[in-house]
């Protein structure tokens, strides 16, 4: 081998070695930076004798392990976000300053004392305050409710400002990426703010990404909807739901296209937000609603059988629950359509009622599906039985179609539905049906005075307590789907809670998976300054020989010139 040779090989053993030692440099520079994957230089011996060189830096980054981790986040910011909004339900329905079923137990006992002396107008005007306290019950149970469900909105917004934040970042990062792809630069760095930029989107919602062969990464949500595709970015914007105009929706937008996509999102904190407000927060919404209506329609159908204090025939103790204002607001109708569409909602018979709401949808212009959304039970038309005319729906899924006019009568469940439109309706055409939901906010105290509470029956005088015993058992009565009121609340209890509990556990389990894969990747990606600090001293040593090389080679060249 020539001095040349050796002079060649030294050189690039020493060009070599100095890339090594700033790699070793830049790990321990980064060691504390987030997402920062440990780097290794690719050194590899160059042919015919002619020494090394370094391939490439590599990034020490497990993809699959990086993919996981993505959705283990995504799992666990959903169940978190779940669990604690399940656990402040479960305290709000638990707890005895917010209990209806507390407030139950006060009014019945209040009833009792009316009970003993029926004549005494102190018990009575004490039963009454414990009636207006159990109304407030209800309806401060509801307003807590509504707070949540605006407290969800907000949230939701906030997680979508987040998201299309990072979105945007994403496409300027693949743009970067493509630009270094192409002039073979490394993009070591670029992919390591691409992951983190990406395990923090999952922390908000659920995707799916796609690699592209130019360096690039294609980010999709919901049912493969695009959210970032190469340098461009979609958003995400806040919507008002087609019917309920409470309720704040997810649509991506796409150019001019803003196309509704909340059905679709799962995973993160948007996923867990709408997962708990469809499931738990309407459920006891509407479950609620309709214990407050059973309670009314029933506390009202016996007060109306007996006497008042001067004699007279008993008046409604509750609000009607079949007033036309709160009939009419049952009916959430499309909003294409709302305007040509009157409507209303009946209680026929309470005792029947689902805590669900419903969706009825026009087929065609003479045929429609009715689905309960609580557990997707559905009735096409042609499933009902078809009355001659709208006074003939007296009955269980029976219902009268006019097409050409527009007009439908449909019964189920224990409600009666009516819609008249200006026009004949169309396929494609919907309307919301929500018979409870606003049941508890509506429960109210019609009665004024003591002297009012209907206590005696028609036949033994104002001073008996017969239709008083009467109303006092209906707290045992199995009223509300085979259950008495307390036993429906202590039901719609257990199941918040038993969610509450699951929800806890899944958020415990999806936390210690995301550590333990979290500590997986950071000892196959992280920085370990013990390990740095040992290769800085093997590749200091190699530089170090690398130049004593170039300088032994100096020497023999010195030395054959001297023999020349």
């Amino acid at each position: 081998m020539s001095s040349f040779n050796l002079l060649s090989i030294g050189t690039q053993a020493l060009q070599s070695n100095t890339s090594a030692l700033s790699v070793v440099g830049q790990n321990i520079a980064n060691v504390n930076t987030p997402g920062y994957s440990m780097q290794r230089p690719d050194l590899v011996s160059r042919e015919g004798l002619g020494g090394v060189q370094v391939r490439d830096v590599q990034r020490m980054a497990n993809e699959l392990l990086t993919s996981q981790i993505m959705s283990d986040t995504s799992a666990y910011n959903s169940a978190l976000a779940f669990e604690q909004l399940a656990s402040q339900l479960d305290n709000m329905l638990a707890s005895d300053v917010s209990s209806v079923s507390k407030a139950m137990d006060d009014y019945f006992g209040a009833l009792q004392g009316a009970v003993d002396d029926p004549s005494n107008l102190a018990n009575r005007e004490l039963f009454l305050a414990q009636t207006d306290a159990l109304v407030r019950r209800f309806q401060d149970l509801d307003a807590s409710l509504a707070r949540q469900g605006d407290t969800i909105n907000g949230q939701i917004q906030n997680s979508v400002a987040q998201v299309n934040s990072i979105a945007q970042s994403l496409a300027q990062i693949n743009d970067q990426v493509r630009l270094a792809t192409a002039s073979g630069a490394s993009t070591n760095e670029l992919l390591d703010e691409r992951d983190r930029l990406m395990e923090s989107l999952a922390g908000y919602i659920g995707f799916t990404s796609v690699p592209q062969a130019n360096g690039e990464m294609s980010i999709f949500v919901g049912n493969g909807e695009p959210l970032v595709v190469g340098n461009s970015a979609n958003q995400l914007v806040m919507v008002q739901d087609s019917m309920d105009a409470s309720q704040r929706n997810i649509a991506l937008q796409v150019g001019s296209n803003v196309g509704d996509i909340t059905g679709q999102i799962s995973g993160g904190q948007i996923g867990g937000l709408l997962e708990y407000r469809t499931d738990v927060l309407y459920q006891t919404q509407d479950e609620m609603g309709r214990l407050a209506m059973v309670f009314a329609s029933s506390m009202n159908a016996q007060q109306l059988q007996g006497l008042d204090l001067d004699g007279n025939a008993g008046q409604r103790l509750f609000a009607d629950i079949n007033d036309s204002l709160l009939s009419a607001s049952r009916v959430l109708a499309d909003s294409g359509n709302a305007s040509s569409v009157t409507s209303r909602v009946d209680i026929v018979d309470a005792g029947a009622l689902k805590a669900s709401a419903y969706e009825l949808v026009f087929n065609t212009d003479s045929s429609f599906t009715l689905t309960r959304l609580s557990d997707g039970v559905r009735w096409n038309s042609n499933q009902l039985t078809s009355a001659a005319d709208a006074t003939g729906v007296d009955a269980n899924q029976e219902f009268y179609f006019d097409a050409a006019s527009g007009s439908l009568t449909l019964q189920v469940d224990g409600f009666r539905l009516d819609l008249d439109s200006s026009e004949r309706f169309l396929k494609g055409d919907k309307f919301e049906i929500q018979p409870t939901r606003s049941g508890a906010s509506d429960f109210g105290l019609e009665l004024s005075s003591g002297r009012g509470l209907a206590l005696a029956d028609s036949a033994g005088g104002v001073s008996n307590n017969r239709n008083a015993l009467a109303m006092s058992d209906l707290q045992f009565a199995t009223l509300v789907d085979g259950s008495t009121y307390q036993d429906q609340y202590g039901r719609q209890l257990e199941h918040v809670g038993s969610l509450t509990a699951t929800a806890q556990i899944t958020t415990q389990s999806s936390k210690a998976v995301l550590d333990a894969n979290q500590q997986t990747k950071s000892s196959i990606s992280g920085v370990n300054l013990d390990e740095e600090a040992a290769k800085l001293v093997q590749f200091q040593q190699a530089y170090q020989a690398s130049a004593r090389l170039i300088s032994v080679s100096q020497t023999i060249f010195d030395s054959l010139l001297a023999v020349v």
